[in-house]
């Protein structure tokens, strides 16, 4: 019998993890009477191979990771995979360029012992590669690339487009990534960490139907003046002015409501996200700028926009006085502006870098709601 492997990703705060291998038989298997002890996991890192922890075992006709306790049959075996596992993620820093890469997954799954099909016949042992992938959620993201006709520049973006977009209009939320994203993958804004994948959620769309436009900077440019100009990182680089001539495509192109457009973005879009908004005021309805840091003698442009700002106390890369700045001086003026500050130890407590704010931040429910309670 030839049995064919498959991976399953999932997008989680810390970013992509292979979460489960599928198993497809050619006969269907009684997943009662299998156990994760029956099988064996293996994902190759440099010259080595390490194993996977398998956390629970079924069958179905789907393919999916979908279990259910009156069906526990099919020619699809789940092997679902422990994400706290070390070598679970599928992205790595190159320290040198602050980038980072997709591996090359190369996995290796075994069937250690017999297994019964549900016409209590015996499959054999088997060792097999895998040779495909299904990306949740990310592939339901469309894929484009935009040459700025001005500039020449080109922006790979992904766009999620909502179910049933022609019988109203629906919000757009813009996701800026950071550097560690930037590529020419179309890929890694994506998979970095749950920027964008968090409104495209299943359960959020059924409340909160939106678009999601999601672009990939250049890998040597950013969003803002950041990396270019230390006396004035605030002004926005070529790949934002690009993005801002992508939104207005996308409003001629999609039943998209001009008065709910949203921006958030964290560490490098971060700033572009304050770029954003304080130089296309009139553009957005609200934004969420996570870690970031903008102009301060240009507050005065976005009192109207709601902003909820997100940093870390002790934020090792990008100061906390950056977001403190700008929310005092948005709140003397009386601008309509939120502040959460994470405190000392609170980010590591939670096994996350310090500089990570936006994984509890974008896990906070509250947080979407209150974007799309706004409106311009």
């Amino acid at each position: 019998m030839i049995m064919k492997v498959s991976l399953i990703t999932k997008v989680f705060p810390e970013g992509e993890k292979v979460c489960a291998a599928v198993i497809e038989y050619p006969v269907e298997i009684d997943g009662w009477k299998l156990s994760t002890d029956q099988f064996s996991v293996k994902v190759k890192t440099g010259d080595t191979y390490s194993s996977r922890t398998i956390t629970k075992v079924y069958a179905n006709n789907s393919g999916d990771i979908s279990f259910s306790i009156f069906s526990n049959r099919g020619k699809f075996v789940i092997l679902e995979l422990s994400p706290k596992d070390p070598n679970a993620g599928t992205l790595v820093s190159i320290p040198e360029t602050f980038l980072n890469t997709r591996v090359k997954l190369n996995y290796i799954v075994s069937q250690l012992v017999p297994v019964v099909d549900v016409n209590g016949n015996t499959v054999e042992p088997f060792t097999a590669e895998q040779t495909g992938e299904k990306h949740l959620i990310i592939d339901d993201f469309l894929s484009f690339t935009f040459k700025d006709p001005e500039t020449g520049i080109e922006i790979p973006y992904r766009l999620f487009v909502p179910e049933g977009t022609t019988d109203r209009k629906y919000p757009l939320v813009v996701f800026l990534h950071g550097a560690g994203e930037r590529g020419t993958d179309n890929y890694l804004q994506l998979a970095g960490n749950r920027g964008a994948i968090v409104w495209a959620q299943p359960r959020y769309q059924v409340t909160h139907p939106c678009f999601v436009l999601a672009p990939q900077c250049p890998p040597n440019s950013s969003w803002s003046t950041l990396f270019t100009d230390r006396a004035n990182p605030f002004n926005p680089e070529k790949p934002l002015l690009a993005v801002i001539k992508i939104i207005r495509k996308l409003l001629d192109e999609y039943n998209i409501d001009e008065d709910r457009i949203y921006i958030t973005g964290l560490s490098m879009g971060g700033y572009g996200t304050w770029s954003a908004i304080m130089n296309f005021p009139d553009l957005f309805a609200a934004a969420i700028p996570i870690c970031g840091g903008g102009d301060v003698s240009k507050v005065e442009r976005i009192k109207d926009i709601p902003v909820w700002v997100f940093h870390a106390e002790d934020d090792p890369i990008v100061p906390v006085e950056n977001s403190r700045t700008l929310v005092k001086k948005l709140s003397e003026i009386g601008g309509k502006v939120r502040y959460t500050e994470y405190e000392k130890g609170f980010m590591e407590s939670h096994n996350w870098d310090p500089h990570w704010s936006w994984a509890p931040t974008y896990e906070n429910q509250q947080v979407i709601e209150w974007l799309f309670e706004q409106s311009r």
